[in-house]
C-alpha cells in the first residue's frame, strides 16, 4: 500500500537545481503515471506484467537481458521522523516474485522507488537481497535527501548505508546506462576500500606500540598525547605516499600544507575538496569537528567537506594502573624517571580497538542537521582567552550525511 499521508506535512525535497526546499511530496500514485516515468528514462517499450493477477511489476528487456522492475513512490514518513527522511513501502509479494526469478541468468529483479518533485525523477536501486529478511509487509526500505541531493549532482550515487544495505540513486537520464553498466567508483573511496583492507581493524592497538611505530619513522606528532587519531593519520600518509597517489589524495599535515590551504588533514586534489580524518570512541554519540570559520568556508567553497571518521572500542589507561602514560613518558623522554609527573593519566588510551570506518559528506543540503557548536571552554593560562570556535559534529544523527560505510 502506498503511503497515504504524504499531504499531511511539509519535508525535504530536492529539486533540479540542486537545491533544498520544504514542500510537500509529489508522488506518482498511479500506475500510469509510473509507466510514463520509465518510459521517459528507458523509452517506450517499458511494458507491465501481472504477478498473481493484481500485481504490477515493469518490464524493460535490453541486449538480451530482461530487467523486472518492482517500483513504488518514496515518499517522507511523516511526523516525528526527521524531515530528511524517507521511505519506500514493502510488501510480501516481492520476496516470492524475487526467488521465482533470481536463478534466471537472463533476468534481473531491481527493487525501485521512485522519487518525483517538480517534473523530476530520481530512481533508487535498493539492492533487494539485503532485503529478503525483512518482514517485507509493513517494512521500508529508507533513503535521505542528502541521497537524492548526490544523484542530482552526480548522475549515479551509490552508498552502503548505516545498516548495511547497499542504495543507489539515479538521475532520470541517467537511468538506462545504470541498467546498463552500473557504476563509475569515487576514486577517493576506492582509495579508502584498499587502505581499509590492510588497516588494523579487529585487532587491539596498545599505545606504546603505536607510538614506537611513529617514533621510528619520525612522524611529526608521535609524542601526541591523542595517540589513535595521530597513529591514524600516519598510517593514512604512509598508504598515500606507498600508492603514488597524492594527486588523488594528498595529506596536508605536516609539511604539505601549502600556503593558503585550509586547514584539514587531506585534499583531493582531482576532485578539488578538503577532508577530514578522526579516530572516535564508537560508544560516544558526538565528535569534535573543526574551526567554525574553516568548516563553513570548505562547504562554501568548495561545495563539499568529507569527514572520514574511524570508529574504535576504547580501554582507558587509568583503568589499567596507567600502564602506558608511563610507558610513553619513558619512550618520549630519555630523562624521565620513575616517580616524576606523569602528563595526561586522566584522558589517556590504554588501547584501541578500530571497528567501523564511515565517510560523512557535509553540504549546503545537510550541514544544518549534524553541526552544532562546541564549547570548548577557554585556554589555561592567566588571560584565560577564548579558544577558536569549533563545530560538533552528531554521530548519530548524521544518517543524512553517509555517503559510505565499512564495518570490519
Amino acid at each position: 500500500m502506498e503511503n497515504k499521508f504524504f499531504q499531511v506535512c511539509k519535508s525535504e525535497q530536492i529539486n533540479s537545481c540542486m537545491q533544498m526546499v520544504l514542500d510537500y511530496d509529489q508522488p506518482l500514485t498511479t500506475i500510469d503515471e509510473k509507466l510514463k516515468a520509465f518510459k521517459k528514462a528507458l523509452g517506450p517499450d517499458v511494458k507491465i506484467e501481472k504477478y498473481q493477477k493484481t500485481k504490477n511489476v515493469f518490464v524493460y528487456e535490453d541486449s538480451g537481458l530482461k530487467h523486472y522492475i518492482i517500483a513504488a513512490t518514496i515518499t517522507y514518513l511523516s511526523k516525528p521522523h526527521p524531515l530528511f527522511k524517507k521511505r519506500m513501502q514493502l510488501q510480501s509479494w516481492y520476496k516470492d516474485f524475487y526467488i521465482q526469478h533470481k536463478d534466471n541468468p537472463n533476468e534481473t529483479v531491481n527493487l525501485i522507488g521512485i522519487y518525483h518533485y517538480d517534473g523530476m525523477e530520481i530512481y533508487c536501486d535498493f539492492n533487494i537481497q539485503d532485503y529478503l529478511n525483512k518482514k517485507m509487509h509493513s517494512s521500508s526500505a529508507h533513503i535521505y535527501t542528502n541521497d537524492l541531493f548526490q544523484a542530482v549532482k552526480n548522475g549515479v550515487f551509490e552508498k552502503i548505508d548505516m545498516n548495511g544495505n547497499k542504495i543507489t540513486a539515479i538521475k532520470g537520464i541517467e537511468l538506462k546506462n545504470y541498467f546498463r553498466g552500473g557504476v563509475l567508483k569515487n576514486p577517493v573511496i576506492s582509495l579508502f576500500e584498499k587502505f581499509n583492507s590492510s588497516f588494523s581493524f579487529n585487532k587491539w592497538l596498545m599505545a606504546d606500540e603505536c607510538i614506537k611505530q611513529m617514533l621510528a619513522a619520525k612522524w611529526y606528532q608521535a609524542k601526541g598525547t591523542e595517540w589513535p587519531g595521530w597513529f591514524l593519520e600516519f598510517r593514512v600518509d604512509e598508504f598515500i605516499q606507498s600508492e603514488n597517489c597524492s594527486k588523488i589524495m594528498l595529506y596536508t599535515g605536516n609539511k604539505n600544507k601549502a600556503e593558503g590551504m585550509l586547514d584539514f588533514d587531506l585534499y583531493f586534489g582531482t576532485l578539488s575538496f578538503y577532508g577530514d580524518l578522526k579516530a572516535s570512541d564508537i560508544n560516544k554519540k558526538e565528535a569534535p569537528g573543526n574551526d567554525q570559520e574553516n568548516t563553513l568556508k570548505a562547504i562554501s567553497q568548495y561545495g563539499r567537506l568529507w569527514y572520514i571518521i574511524y570508529e574504535h572500542e576504547t580501554i582507558k589507561d587509568k583503568d589499567m594502573e596507567n600502564e602506558m602514560s608511563i610507558k610513553r613518558m619513558k619512550l618520549i623522554n630519555s630523562d624521565w624517571k620513575e616517580g616524576d609527573h606523569i602528563s595526561y593519566t586522566s584522558r589517556m588510551k590504554h588501547s584501541v580497538n578500530f571497528k567501523r570506518m564511515r565517510i560523512f559528506e557535509l553540504n549546503a543540503v545537510n550541514m544544518h542537521d549534524i553541526l552544532s557548536d562546541f564549547n570548548q571552554g577557554h585556554n589555561s593560562g592567566p588571560r584565560m582567552a577564548e579558544r577558536v570556535a569549533k563545530f560538533l559534529l552528531d554521530k548519530n544523527n548524521m544518517n543524512n550525511s553517509v555517503i559510505f560505510t565499512y564495518n570490519a
